[in-house]
């Protein structure tokens, strides 16, 4: 089992929780889902970039009435919570297919069914995940993914 985090130096309260399983059946690992290299340099240190089950939970919040969120924070919300996901697929995606295998389990949110009153970019971002999934599972069902 492989952890990511875009920062490992604040990895010490998963690294305690892990116990001896560090090291040994967990890994902790640098990832950015919004770096390409990064997500490229993270897979390249699995053998054989084999990767049987995606789990992806990165995410970020926004709240607050629209006009008082900038365009920049907006931009990097949909950066993290909806392109970190695509990034992140478009990486592992080819090798499933070929291995006619995998699974790929998104943690996103209520607010990608309905939105919530100040919540418009984050339930935004969620709503996006939401209909690239849907579309998504159309095709990786056809290789057992």
């Amino acid at each position: 089992v492989i952890a990511t985090m875009r920062n490992v130096g604040r990895s010490g309260a998963l690294a305690a929780a892990a116990g001896p399983t560090l090291g040994r059946t967990l890994e902790i690992k640098q990832l950015d889902v919004c770096d390409e290299g990064s997500i490229r340099a993270c897979l390249d240190s699995i053998p054989g970039r084999h990767i049987d089950v995606l789990v992806s939970n990165a995410g970020v919040g926004m709240a607050g009435p629209l006009e008082c969120q900038s365009l920049a924070a907006m931009q990097s919300l949909m950066d993290t919570n909806f392109f970190g996901l695509v990034r992140l697929v478009k990486e592992v995606l080819p090798d499933m297919k070929r291995r006619r295998g995998g699974h790929i389990v998104v943690i996103s949110s209520i607010m990608g069914l309905q939105g919530i009153v100040f919540n418009d970019i984050y339930a935004a971002s969620k709503f996006a995940v939401e209909g690239f999934c849907e579309s998504l599972v159309v095709q990786a069902l056809r290789f057992n993914v």
